[in-house]
């Protein structure tokens, strides 16, 4: 079952999973699309860019050719942005990173608490003020080498010596 799945089984009345959806901070001149997010359904009736402030959880699936852009980038954004609760999967390494608590006291808005580059079947509990969610990470699919942009593995030619051929 895929994380949507599981967090739509799993959440409250009146809080729902969508994607893709713009979210704009005009304070900091900052728009964010998450990949994922759960937000209250009311709060998408808007023909505007969400309110990131509603933004319970945001879940972004890495890309491959822009990694930085959700390790690095959107952790800043997201905390500063009121989003309490940001959720990484990566399928480059089949990992995930979950980030929550806003902690101000660097003098920027920053997660104040981080697990890091998870394998994939690790245990994943999102805890919020509204419920905690369990999320199966264990059959989440990873990229392929040609999804990275990877030259595919060479294959051994027989007699090569580099695969299980004894003698040498």
């Amino acid at each position: 079952m895929d994380i949507r799945d599981q967090l739509t089984a799993q959440l409250p009345e009146g809080l729902i999973v969508a994607e893709a959806t713009d979210t704009d901070d005009e304070s900091l001149g900052t728009l964010r699309i998450p990949d994922v997010l759960v937000v209250p359904r009311a709060a998408m009736e808007t023909d505007d860019p969400l309110d990131p402030r509603e933004i319970v959880l945001a879940i972004e699936i890495v890309s491959p050719s822009n990694p930085d852009n959700d390790y690095r980038d959107k952790s800043a954004d997201y905390p500063a942005m009121g989003i309490p609760h940001y959720l990484i999967f990566d399928p480059r390494d089949g990992t995930w990173t979950y980030q929550w608590g806003i902690d101000t006291c660097g003098g920027r808005p920053a997660y104040g608490n981080r697990l890091r580059k998870q394998p994939y079947g690790t245990p994943l509990a999102v805890v919020t003020d509204i419920g905690t969610w369990k999320l199966d990470t264990g059959a989440l699919p990873r990229y392929s080498r040609k999804d990275m942009m990877l030259p595919p593995v060479p294959t051994p030619e027989p007699g090569s010596g580099t695969d299980t051929d004894t003698g040498v």
